[in-house]
C-alpha cells in the first residue's frame, strides 16, 4: 500500500486526521525490508514489514518474535492461498505464546483447521460492514521448535538481561547515536570519552547524508537504503522540535549526486517507483534545485541535505539520561553485580559496555577479530558561494555555506598517517569540486584531518562481541564444511558490545546502527532482518575466516 492508498483508506475516518497526518508524513516508499517509525517523542514505535508474507514471517520466527496478537488481513484461502500455507501459519504459531490472540474475517476451513492444530482455540463472533461472521483464535498451547536452516552465530549464547546502566566508550557519532537510543527508553548512560564530544572524525564542520541506489538486492546497498529512511526521518524530528538549529547545524535541503550517463535507463527504472526517495532531474531543473549551473542531469534525493556532526553529537548527548564522562578508558573487568571501567581518574559500574571509539575501538576490545581500517580524509573550508542552497555529490561533496564557508571533500587516502593537513589534498578537493561545478581557484581558508572507521565489506560492526577464542571452537567443523549447520548460538564476552565502522557513512548509517543495538540490548523486536543482522554481526569476519579454510 503507497502513502496516496493509504490516505483514501483512512479518510473515511475524519476523527483520526491527526494521526493520520502524522503517520502519512513518516511513511515510507514501498522499499522491501523493515521501517521503524517513531511517534509521539518515541513513546509509540511502528514496525513495517515490506516484503513476501513468507518472507516476512519466516525472519520473525528466525528471532524468535512474541507476538500478543495477530490481525491476520489476507483474503480467503481461495483468493490468496499463499497467506495461509503451512510455512506462514507455522511460522505465525512459533511466534504465538499462551494466551495469543489472532482474528480474521475468513472463516473458512483452510483457515480454522490449520490453526486448530497449531495450538488455537477457535471461534466465531458476528462480523463487520458486508462480513457476516469473523474468526477469532486463541493459542492454548506452545508449538514445537521450527527447524532452523543456518548456523545462528549471529545471535548470543548468553543474552544480557536488560540493563539500567549501560557505559559508552567514545563520544563521536557512533556513541552519540548509541547512548541516544540507549536512553530514550529509560537506561542511564555514562559516555567516557578523554577529549569530549565529536573531537575526531565525526569533528568535521559537514557532512552529507548519503545514499546510493543500488543495482540489486544485497546487504550493503539493502541496509544503506533502510538507514537512510530512518536518519532523515530523525533529523526532521530535531529541526522540527528545534534541537537542531535550522541552516547553522542542520538543513534537509536535499542532495544532487552526479551518475554515469550509461546507467541513465537502469537506474530511472530502479527509482521510479521511488519519487520520495529519489529521482533523475535535468540539467535546467537541477540548476533551479542547487542554485548553481550544471551541465548534466543529476540524480536527486530531496530528503537529503547537510549536517554538522558535531552540533548533533551535542544535541543527542544533551539527553537527561545521559552523563559525560571525560576521562581515559584503560580496562574492563567483570564483578558479581556487573562490569567495571576503570578509567584514569575513576571507576564507572555498569550493566553492559558498547565500545564505539572509531579507529581506537579494535585496541580496546580484547580477545577478538576486528578487521578495522583507519583511512585518512582531508576536508577544506572555501569562502561562500552564496547561491548553492542544496548538497552537491561527486567523488566529493559541497553543501550550503554555514558562517560564510563551504567545507568540501573528503579525500581517501588508504595507507597514508600523517596527520598533517597537506597542500595537496586541499588541491584534490578542488579539483573534485570543478570537475562538476566549474569552480576554480577557490581560496583555502582551513582545512583538517580525521580517519574513518572502516570494514572491509563498508558495513558496519553493530553487536554483541564474540570470544573469538570459543567460537572458533564451537564452529570449527565449518572449516570443512562451510555449509554445515550448527544449531548453538555464538559465545560472547558478556555484557560486551561494539558499534563501530560506520567509514564515511556515519550521518547515514549510525542513527539506525543505534537503534538496532538498543533494541538488541532490551530484547525488543529488531528493526532489521536476519540477512542484515547477519552482515552487521561482529562474528562475520571469525566465521568468514573460518569458512575459506573449507
Amino acid at each position: 500500500m503507497n502513502a496516496t492508498d493509504l490516505d483514501r483508506a483512512l479518510s473515511h475516518w475524519p476523527e483520526l486526521n491527526d494521526i493520520k497526518q502524522s503517520l502519512l508524513a513518516r511513511y515510507p516508499d514501498p522499499i522491501p525490508g523493515t521501517h521503524r517509525l517513531a511517534f509521539l517523542d518515541g513513546n509509540i514505535t511502528l514496525d513495517l514489514w515490506f516484503g513476501d508474507v513468507a518472507w516476512a514471517t519466516t525472519r520473525w520466527a528466525e528471532q524468535d518474535l512474541r507476538v500478543d496478537a495477530w490481525y491476520l488481513d489476507g483474503f480467503a484461502p481461495s483468493k490468496n492461498s499463499s497467506m495461509w500455507s503451512d510455512q506462514v501459519l507455522d511460522n505465525i504459531a512459533h511466534c504465538s505464546p499462551k494466551g495469543c490472540t489472532a482474528s480474521t474475517f475468513s472463516v473458512a476451513g483452510k483457515v480454522k483447521i490449520p490453526l486448530r492444530e497449531r495450538g488455537f482455540n477457535i471461534y466465531k463472533k458476528p462480523g463487520f460492514g458486508r462480513k457476516r461472521e469473523q474468526l477469532f483464535a486463541l493459542k492454548h498451547r506452545d508449538s514445537k521448535h521450527l527447524t532452523i536452516d543456518a548456523t545462528p552465530w549471529h545471535k548470543s549464547s548468553t543474552p544480557n538481561a536488560r540493563p539500567e546502566h549501560v557505559a559508552v566508550i567514545g563520544a563521536g557519532l557512533a556513541g552519540s547515536f548509541a547512548a541516544y537510543a540507549l536512553a530514550n527508553r529509560g537506561i542511564k548512560v555514562s559516555v567516557i570519552d578523554p577529549e569530549g564530544i565529536a573531537t575526531q572524525a565525526s569533528g568535521n564542520a559537514q557532512g552529507v547524508v548519503y545514499c546510493r541506489i543500488p543495482k540489486r538486492h544485497a546487504p550493503l546497498g539493502d541496509f544503506g537504503v533502510l538507514a537512510f529512511r530512518y536518519a532523515t526521518q530523525l533529523y526532521r524530528d530535531l529541526l522540527s522540535n528545534e534541537v537542531l538549529q535550522e541552516g547553522v547545524d542542520a538543513s534537509l535541503c536535499g542532495m544532487l549526486h552526479t551518475f554515469p550517463r550509461d546507467t541513465d535507463s537502469e537506474l530511472a527504472l530502479n527509482v521510479h517507483k521511488l519519487p520520495n526517495l529519489a529521482r533523475i532531474v535535468d540539467e535546467h531543473e537541477a540548476r533551479t534545485i542547487s542554485g548553481i549551473a550544471l551541465s548534466q542531469p543529476m540524480l536527486h534525493f530531496p530528503q537529503s541535505g547537510w549536517i554538522a556532526p558535531k552540533p548533533l553529537c551535542q544535541a543527542l548527548l544533551s539527553h537527561p539520561n545521559i552523563e559525560l564522562i571525560k576521562d581515559g578508558f584503560e580496562n574492563l573487568t567483570s564483578t558479581d553485580s556487573g562490569l567495571k571501567l576503570k578509567c584514569n581518574s575513576q571507576n564507572v559500574f555498569a550493566d553492559c559496555v558498547v565500545f564505539a571509539a572509531g579507529t581506537g575501538t579494535k585496541d580496546l576490545v580484547a580477545n577478538t577479530l576486528l578487521p578495522t581500517k583507519a583511512i585518512r580524509g582531508q576536508t577544506t573550508q572555501i569562502p561562500a558561494i552564496n547561491t548553492i542552497k542544496s548538497a552537491l555529490c561527486n567523488e566529493g561533496y559541497i553543501a550550503p555555506a554555514v558562517g560564510g564557508q563551504h567545507c568540501i571533500g573528503a579525500t581517501f587516502d588508504l595507507d597514508d598517517a600523517d596527520t598533517s593537513p597537506r597542500s595537496a589534498s586541499d588541491q584534490e578537493n578542488l579539483e573534485k569540486l570543478d570537475a562538476f561545478l566549474a569552480i576554480k581557484d577557490r581560496q583555502v581558508l582551513g582545512h583538517r584531518v580525521a580517519f574513518r572507521c572502516t570494514t572491509p565489506d563498508y558495513l558496519p560492526i553493530v553487536g554483541a562481541v564474540p570470544n573469538d577464542d570459543a567460537m572458533q571452537d564451537l564452529y570449527q567443523s565449518l572449516q570443512f564444511d562451510g555449509k554445515k549447520i550448527i544449531p548453538e548460538a555464538c559465545p560472547v564476552q558478556p555484557g560486551i558490545f561494539v558499534l563501530t565502522g560506520l567509514g564515511s557513512r556515519g550521518l547515514t548509517y549510525g542513527p539506525l546502527a543505534g537503534e538496532f543495538l538498543a533494541s538488541l540490548l532490551n530484547h525488543e523486536p529488531l528493526p532489521l532482518a536476519n540477512e542484515l543482522i547477519r552482515a552487521l554481526s561482529p562474528a562475520r569476519f571469525g566465521i568468514r575466516q573460518l569458512k575459506k579454510r573449507s
